[in-house]
Parts: C-alpha cells; sequence; structure tokens
C-alpha cells in the first residue's frame, strides 16, 4: 500500500511538472522609463498608481515622448523611440541580443498603451530561450464594449513573423487580423 501510494504521488508530481513546463509565461513590465521630447526623464514602478493616467496621457498625446523604456523581470528591456510623430524603433533586448519590428508595422502603430505591454513566451526561464515570443499591448483612443484593440506582435525562432490587431465584437468574442 505504501509503495503504491509512494508511485501514484511520483506519477502526480511528473503530470504537474510536464503541465507547468509547457505552460505560457506572461510578464508584465517592473519598471518604465519615459524619455520626453524636452529631454526630461520620468521614471515608474509598475505598480504607481499614477502610471496608468501618465500612460493614457501618451496616447492622447497630451505628452510626447522620444522614448520609452520597459524592464521585465526575467532580464528583457522593450525599448520604443519615436520621433513625436510615428515610432522610429521598436526593439526586445537580452543580454546583448535583440529582436526589431519591421519599420513597415512601426508607421502604422499610432497609439501605444505602455501601461499594457506584456511579454508572452513559452515556459522557458526567459524570452529569448523560447521559441516563441509575444508583444500584447493596447492601442488606438476608441474602444468597442470597452475594450480597446490590442496589438500582438509575434516572434518565432529569434525573428518577426506578424502583427495581428484584436478587436472586441461583441460582450464575449474578439476578432483577429493580420495589421
Amino acid at each position: 500500500m505504501k509503495k503504491s501510494k509512494s508511485i501514484f504521488l511520483f506519477f502526480l508530481l511528473f503530470i504537474f511538472s510536464a503541465i507547468y513546463a509547457h505552460k505560457d509565461r506572461i510578464e508584465v513590465p517592473q519598471r518604465l522609463v519615459f524619455v520626453m521630447k524636452n529631454k526630461e526623464v520620468v521614471r515608474f514602478d509598475y505598480t504607481d498608481v499614477q502610471l496608468e493616467k501618465f500612460c493614457k496621457d501618451i496616447v492622447y498625446k497630451r505628452i510626447v515622448i522620444s522614448e520609452v523604456q520597459l524592464f521585465y523581470k526575467t532580464g528583457e528591456i522593450v525599448t520604443v523611440q519615436s520621433d513625436g510623430i510615428n515610432l522610429t524603433l521598436f526593439k526586445i533586448t537580452f543580454k546583448g541580443k535583440s529582436l526589431y519590428v519591421p519599420s513597415d508595422k512601426l508607421k502604422k502603430i499610432n497609439e501605444i498603451n505602455f501601461f499594457t505591454l506584456y511579454l508572452f513566451w513559452s515556459g522557458e526561464s526567459n524570452a529569448f530561450n523560447s521559441h516563441y515570443l509575444c508583444l500584447r499591448f493596447d492601442i488606438g483612443i476608441e474602444s468597442a464594449f470597452n475594450v480597446f484593440p490590442n496589438l500582438e506582435l509575434h516572434f518565432e525562432d529569434k525573428k518577426f513573423t506578424r502583427a495581428e490587431v484584436w478587436t472586441q465584437t461583441s460582450k464575449n468574442s474578439r476578432q483577429g487580423k493580420i495589421f
């Protein structure tokens, strides 16, 4: 009886570890650093109550930025640069390696709510060791059913593969299309 309990416990632990190993990781930025057009630097922790309002002011063009850096607990840094009108750079960096969003996609992105910029990847310890990586964030100034569109930037095998925009089409459904 004791032996069968041990075998059952071992089997149960094996199953749960396999499930956890294949679970997607989701990370929110720990710190955000904003460089204004006038070179002023503003820093926020993700938990700062003023961060969301600050990000909305950027979306609604009440604040003009030249660069934003988002720092993640697992070591990734997302950098977004702007000339005040258009995005000029969007990259994710980890230990000296970088992935870039192509310029033809940058031209289409008008507003980013930096407060909502999350990283998704498979169960590895960091995004750069993963087969796939996705950056997801809210865009736009118009919501549908009180939900803003999400833009997803996908990378596979360390190469940009696609951009998808997801919009709310009813209370319980969303529709995606190539961006």
